[in-house]
């Protein structure tokens, strides 16, 4: 089997770079980058405008465009997240809390090296983790169930909870409103309508893509003009940092870019859960993980470097489940299930075995593409980075007007320009009065994939077929939680007790 896959690995390495095949790839993450520079139009919305025009492709051409997608899409949701606050993806938001700040600090630069480097390396990482890990995945996917994958949403809720340091219960409050918004419309079960208060358009639920665009473009925009500050950044002459300095973080950093990669390519293996966990469970470590004085959440470097390494560490592992069980990990993954079935390659057995050569087809497509991406992300830093000191006046009234673009061209629905505006009030409010719009994020990214296990979990607890205090997996994640709760009431009660002494 190992002689297979490395063969496999070096027969799909040669489609990738030969000709005609190169195209695909860097047309695809040249496309991927353009979209992810416009909120509300990510990669997924490339992929689902790319699903019909590729019907008639080769199957190989449509694995390195979809792969391409699937990565070209990352860093450059990177960088509108440190530079404006809007993060291309979901998985990109835990880059806002500190990358941001180092934005307005005048060090755009400086964030988008370390975004580069950070993604580069830790989609390298995510493939040769993968290429060990083929054999026995089977193995490590099967010990995890509904109970499991229940407990591991939990533990990402309170771990991102954990990361609002000083105020615990706010950001355990938001996460509860955040997993409250995401039960608006018809019941799994039943399909009966809950919070939709007799609306047809509250039946589907509220859209992720609006609600985003409102938490974070429009909050911050609102925040801008309410401030008035001339610039995002507060330097209004030249930009402080510099590339070197970024991409050194991680070298400067090494553990913590290995330990927040492991965690990314772990995280990104388990079906359901992605890369929005991966990257929060990584900056919760950082955090946890720091002795000295850091400045988490106020532009401390770490805080950028380590959800950065598992946003893109995430990538191989997240193409197993979604290969070998035909469980997407998120929306583009769950995209890429579609266009497989309509070429007629089916997940599972089959896919790893006898069509391996095409699952390393797709991985080095993504890996290319990641690659291309920061190359060409630092090639453009310097004028990329110059957008912060562009006039707010001139660049609020635009970006108005490409979030309200965008949150229409998502379905052709005003309702979800409504949405956004009633997001971005909700997400001024919070920001006003320092309340986490992270925690409430995650809270309706993974309501939908809670419900589903919580209530698989209740109905195999009636029937006595499980016992979550049975099953060691369960016990590990019951501990973790445990722990992350624990951690900050542990860690503010010493510093009390230090500040009596003194």
């Amino acid at each position: 089997m190992d002689g297979d896959i490395l063969q496999s690995a070096w027969d799909g390495l040669q489609i990738v770079f030969s000709w005609p095949y190169i195209v695909y790839p860097i047309v695809g993450t040249l496309l991927a980058m353009a979209f992810a520079l416009l909120p509300g139009l990510s990669g997924a919305a490339l992929m689902a405008l790319a699903i019909p025009l590729t019907i008639q492709w080769d199957p190989i051409a449509v694995m390195l465009l979809f792969g391409a997608f699937l990565g070209g899409a990352t860093f450059m949701g990177s960088v509108t997240a440190d530079l404006f606050n809007i993060p291309g993806r979901p998985s990109n938001a835990a880059s806002l809390i500190d990358g941001y700040p180092l934005a307005r600090a005048g060090q755009a630069r400086t964030a988008l090296g370390c975004s580069a480097a950070a993604s580069a390396l830790g989609s390298t990482f995510g493939v040769v983790i993968l290429l060990l890990a083929i054999p026995i995945v089977r193995q490590l996917l099967l010990a995890f169930g509904p109970a499991e994958l229940l407990l591991m949403i939990v533990w990402g809720l309170t771990a991102i909870a954990a990361l609002s340091r000083d105020a615990l219960l706010k950001g355990l409050i938001a996460a509860g409103l955040g997993l409250t918004l995401s039960f608006v419309g018809l019941d799994p079960q039943g399909a009966a309508p809950r919070f939709t208060f007799t609306s047809s358009f509250l039946e589907s639920g509220i859209s992720l893509v609006p609600a985003f665009l409102g938490l974070y473009a429009l909050a911050e925009l609102f925040a801008l003009m309410r401030n008035r500050r001339p610039t995002i950044s507060r330097q209004g002459h030249g930009l402080g940092g510099s590339v070197r300095a970024g991409v050194a973080t991680v070298f400067r950093h090494p553990w913590l870019f290995l330990r927040s990669s492991a965690i990314g390519t772990v995280i990104g293996m388990i079906p359901g859960v992605g890369g929005t966990v991966a990257s929060f469970v990584a900056y919760g470590h950082a955090v946890q993980s720091s002795r000295d004085d850091p400045k988490f959440g106020q532009g401390d470097i770490r805080g950028l470097l380590a959800p950065e390494a598992a946003n893109d560490a995430k990538d191989g592992g997240a193409l197993i489940p979604t290969l070998a069980f035909g469980i997407p990990g998120g929306t583009g993954t769950a995209m890429l299930l579609a266009v497989l079935t309509l070429h007629g390659l089916e997940p599972g057995r089959e896919m790893l075995g006898s069509q391996l050569t095409y699952v390393f087809v797709l991985i080095w497509s993504l890996f290319l593409s990641n690659w291309l991406t920061s190359v060409l992300g630092l090639a453009t830093i310097s004028p990329l980075a110059r957008l912060t000191t562009i006039r707010s006046g001139l660049l609020i009234p635009a970006l108005l007007i490409i979030a309200t673009v965008g949150a229409y061209l998502y379905r052709g629905e005003m309702l979800d320009v409504a949405t956004a505006y009633a997001c971005g009030a909700l997400g001024y409010a919070m920001k006003v009065g320092g309340w986490p719009r992270i925690p409430m994020m995650i809270g309706l990214v993974l309501g939908a994939l809670f419900e589903r296990n919580l209530l698989l979990v209740m109905r195999l607890t009636e029937l006595d077929r499980l016992n979550i205090f049975e099953r060691p997996a369960s016990l590990v994640l019951i501990l973790m939680i445990a722990v992350v709760l624990a951690y900050p009431l542990v860690r503010n009660f010493s510093r009390r007790i230090a500040t009596e002494d003194s």
